[in-house]
């Protein structure tokens, strides 16, 4: 059996909030956890400005659900879903639409079709990560680019449409930036210009992978979700990485398929894309840990710390003792 949730009845499936925790103004954050007899949501929004926004939502449904949304407003966001599945919904025309597990785009939905079906799945996790944008954000950009332009134009004639064509793999750098976000201990005015710039650095990061999208190697939808799945293994395992022959015996592929797929999807190499990980995570822990630069090399995956501070070095242009006081080092 599947439910379909509307808005006069939306109040009825939300039978039960728990924990809803609207902090203060002045940290523009809400979080709302409702469990309810058909499932689990859970959101957390940050406010940075008028039409300014982050929206991260989770969900998980007992039985196959139907959520029906409208918004009475045109939409510009930078659209990502973060789960290990994909989105199925339909838009107003009934038209069936999927985004990928691991994917991303930015998009405008005009007042007129900012209308979807979505279905969840039972017992499937989504994850979604959405930033809404000022409608005129990206103006200043015009007549820079041929695909840009393209998509303004659109917009301009108030169609619904996308940034890209295709679907945009998460990257290491997108993902990245997206857990910058989720981790900044900044407060007040510093908190806002922080998480603006990385608004700023995602748009640039999905520009740069739509402009250069290469001829993508043929996968079926399920080699995708292969494809997927060794990422978040890769992820799962910074310490004691896995080499090609494990990671295609885990996911049931060949290691030729997983290592074109991998570029195709990721725009990067199996191992490319491990030390994108590997010195984000780094980085992250030589600013917000009082571990030394030995353990750190040692938490995502180095035995020497020579090697550890070759390879930081490479990656950023600078040792990782730059960025600690000498009594943490």
């Amino acid at each position: 059996m599947a439910y379909r949730i509307i808005g006069a009845d939306f109040s009825d499936f939300i039978a039960k909030p728990a924990g809803n925790q609207p902090l203060a103004d002045q940290d523009a954050i809400s979080r709302f956890d409702y469990q309810t007899p058909k499932g689990d949501i859970r959101f957390k929004g940050q406010a940075l400005s008028e039409r300014l926004a982050i929206v991260e939502g989770t969900y998980r449904m007992h039985d196959e659900v139907t959520i029906a949304g409208k918004g009475e407003t045109g939409l510009l966001e930078i659209q990502i879903n973060l789960s290990d599945a994909d989105i199925h919904f339909q838009d107003k025309a009934k038209v069936a639409n999927v985004t990928p597990a691991q994917s991303a785009n930015i998009a405008f939905l005009s007042a007129d079709e900012n209308e979807a079906n979505i279905l969840f799945r039972k017992d499937v996790v989504y994850h979604t990560f959405d930033i809404h944008l000022p409608a005129t954000l990206l103006d200043r950009y015009a007549g820079e680019s041929n695909m840009l332009d393209g998509f303004l134009a659109r917009m301009h004639r108030d169609e619904s449409c996308k940034l890209s064509a295709h679907h945009i793999g998460i990257t290491p750098a997108i993902h990245n930036v997206i857990q910058d976000i989720r981790g900044c201990a900044f407060e007040g005015l510093t908190r806002r210009i922080f998480l603006e710039s990385k608004a700023y650095e995602l748009i640039a990061l999905l520009y740069e992978s739509a402009e250069n999208r290469r001829d993508a190697y043929p996968l079926t939808p399920a080699d995708q979700e292969r494809i997927h799945v060794a990422a978040e293994l890769i992820r799962q395992n910074v310490e004691q990485p896995l080499t090609i022959h494990q990671l295609a015996r885990e996911v049931g592929i060949n290691q030729t398929k997983l290592k074109m797929g991998f570029k195709a999807v990721f725009g990067n190499t199996v191992f490319g894309y491990l030390q994108d990980i590997r010195m984000h995570q780094a980085k992250r822990c030589l600013l917000d840990t009082r571990l030394s630069v030995q353990e750190i090399g040692m938490l995502v995956g180095y035995q020497s710390t020579s090697n550890f501070s070759a390879a930081f070095k490479k990656t950023f242009g600078y040792p990782p003792g730059k960025l600690r006081a000498p009594a943490a080092r």
